[in-house]
């Protein structure tokens, strides 16, 4: 029982359902208006995750990775393959979700050859792809239009203060990794 109502569906329509009991006053207006502002608000971010999503499929689905591994020499670069190819699913397809999900669909084969097959190198692994999964983000992610949306900042500032700063956080943290995996492994 406990686990149905913690649920995030049944717990928002909970949510929903408090906040209309709660406010019997409200005119058929003032519930419209309610509806049509969140609509707007989220429609364009769930189309622009809805279209990541799809994009991450396919890319899961072609076997990227056993190509990466016929054709390319990526032994020599280790933990920074996988912060590579997340990095560059998320600049792509703006979701980290969908680009941590389809890196790590792609990285696992490989991880062998890119020398992390140990505990300590999946976990290296783990946090490159997070990494990764953290640069660029620009107007194809979804949390860039909320927090322009919610915040009220034009694109253009957006892209000068927010992108910059997740360039500058993916580049750190990796970093960080790189030097953490010299003294671990």
């Amino acid at each position: 029982m406990l686990f149905t109502l913690g649920m995030p569906e049944v717990a928002l329509m909970i949510g929903i359902v408090l906040v209309f009991v709660g406010n019997k006053g409200w005119s058929r207006e003032t519930i419209t208006k309610l509806f049509h502002d969140g609509t707007e608000k989220a429609a364009s971010i769930l189309l622009i995750i809805g279209g990541g999503g799809a994009f991450g499929a396919i890319l899961a689905q072609a076997n990227i990775g056993e190509h990466f591994a016929t054709y390319v020499s990526i032994s020599s670069l280790g933990l920074f393959f996988p912060f590579l190819v997340a990095a560059v699913l998320k600049t792509a397809q703006g979701s980290s979700t969908v680009a941590v999900i389809t890196a790590a669909s792609i990285v696992a084969p490989l991880l062998v050859t890119l020398g992390l097959e140990s505990e300590t190198g999946r976990i290296l692994c783990v946090l490159a792809l997070g990494a990764g999964s953290m640069m660029v983000s620009h107007a194809n992610d979804a949390y860039f239009w909320v927090i322009a949306k919610f915040s009220g900042l034009p694109m253009r500032e957006m892209l000068k203060v927010y992108s910059v700063s997740t360039l500058i956080m993916g580049i750190v943290s990796i970093g960080f990794i790189y030097l953490l995996s010299l003294i671990i492994l």
